[in-house]
């Protein structure tokens, strides 16, 4: 969400209300779907299902798992075209930066969207639909948990400098430190697991 602030009208209002209802009905969501399940399918089962989502379905309906599939097709769809619109804003900035090439900071003056940007990202993530799901699933949550990490980390460094952003709301140093630590610790234990 913050990569788009940019987009959005009033986004010092905006962004923080946005950003908390979102991880609100996220885990509202998460935790009925668990629950859910864990009521019609014991846990056990769940867990040795190639497809606990689809189990549940039949289970608690009877009927094939038609709706699911469809459903989690339209999820794989929005997920990566979330990642298209990040990547694309994460591009856009580091170019404006002077940290990439100056075309990938282009705004169409139409859309008032980074269109070049935005093309190199979707050809980058229809190349890697090529990937197994399983293997794409793994890089895809490293490489994010990497990206959280240096971000805690750069805010942290952000926080030492002098002075302070007037009109900028402002959280303590140990909020990005915990971020980078947990971030951190989650890549590790990923890169740990992959070496077993």
């Amino acid at each position: 969400m913050v990569n788009v602030a940019a987009e959005v009208r009033d986004p010092v209002r905006n962004m923080p209300r946005a950003i908390l209802l979102a991880l609100g009905a996220s885990t509202i969501l998460y935790f009925a779907v668990g629950f859910a399940c864990v009521l019609v399918v014991p846990p056990g089962e769940l867990a040795r299902s190639d497809a606990p989502r689809a189990l549940f379905y039949q289970r608690a309906t009877g009927g094939d798992p038609v709706l699911i599939s469809v459903i989690s097709s339209l999820a794989v769809t929005n997920g990566a075209l979330i990642q298209i619109i990040m990547c694309s804003r994460v591009c856009h900035g580091l170019s404006r930066q002077g940290w990439l090439p100056e075309v990938l900071g282009r705004i169409h003056t139409v859309t008032r969207t980074p269109l070049i940007a935005t093309a190199l990202i979707s050809a980058a993530i229809l190349m890697a639909l090529w990937l197994p799901i399983e293997t794409l699933a793994k890089a895809t949550s490293f490489l994010i948990l990497v990206v959280f990490a240096l971000i805690n980390l750069a805010l942290w460094r952000i926080k030492q400098r002098e002075p302070r952003p007037v009109g900028v709301f402002l959280v303590s140093s140990w909020v990005p430190i915990a971020g980078f630590a947990a971030s951190a610790l989650f890549v590790l234990y990923q890169f740990v697991t992959e070496l077993r």
